[in-house]
């Protein structure tokens, strides 16, 4: 539907961008643990909101079921066929939730949330569409760092044309998705995605900036203000979003 047309490959970023990354070795998975979920949970549990994930293809834009969705308490739902999963997420605090499929990179998605419950759609990247598009870039993946997707819409999910998106630390160069393909840069530019890319970003927590366009606002989503300080972890892709207005 429209509600999605905004972001047709939002995470074909984190695709280009893993293009030389394996994450074929899956022997040590089980040990520790999860990526990007280390946080201890609290002793004392407060409100929780709602939040419902949509996960879908980054090719053919399809909800992907099977995919194992886990907040920072330690729930997991699978999406069903459309994609989608239900869990709670802490209200008026940041809320981590990691993506995990067999076929695919994980995927951390991470940003305040307010007091209302909330819903996420993303892309997720399989290891088949990562092996197809390596070269596109043609830029060096550094072994032992991750990606960072940001994702810059209006309220409508239109793209925030003319957004640039900044992080602190150590990244590759950023770089777009326009309608021929992925360029570098840090602006959204007319009839682009709406999202700017970094990788190569040095594991830790990372402080993501967006300036928005001219006479426009833009607040972290879901729940407003600026982003937290977000995780980075190798060869895994966090995203977060920005809502303009």
């Amino acid at each position: 539907g429209d509600s999605v047309s905004a972001h047709p490959a939002l995470l074909l970023a984190s695709v280009l961008a893993l293009g030389c990354a394996d994450s074929s070795d899956s022997s040590d998975s089980s040990a520790g643990d999860p990526p990007g979920l280390t946080e201890t949970e609290s002793d004392t549990p407060g409100p929780t909101v709602e939040a419902t994930v949509r996960v879908l293809d980054a090719v053919s834009g399809a909800g992907m079921a099977d995919v194992d969705v886990q907040n920072l308490a330690g729930d997991t739902e699978v999406t069903d066929g459309n994609g989608t999963a239900v869990l709670s997420a802490p209200s008026d605090d940041t809320f981590s939730i990691l993506l995990q499929r067999s076929d695919a990179i994980d995927h951390l998605l991470f940003g305040p949330t307010g007091a209302e419950d909330f819903t996420y759609i993303t892309f997720m990247a399989t290891q088949t569409l990562v092996t197809g598009v390596s070269t596109m870039l043609g830029a060096t993946i550094e072994e032992g760092t991750g990606v960072v997707v940001v994702g810059i819409d209006y309220d409508n999910l239109a793209p925030a044309v003319g957004a640039s998106a900044d992080l602190d630390g150590e990244h590759g160069e950023p770089w777009v998705l326009t309608s021929t393909g992925a360029s570098f840069g840090d602006t959204i530019l007319p009839g682009a995605m709406g999202m700017v890319a970094f990788s190569n970003v040095q594991p830790g927590d990372v402080n993501v900036s967006v300036t928005p366009p001219d006479g426009a606002d833009c607040t972290a989503y879901p729940g407003g203000g600026e982003m937290p300080a977000a995780p980075v972890e190798a060869e895994m892709v966090t995203v977060v979003t920005f809502h303009c207005r």
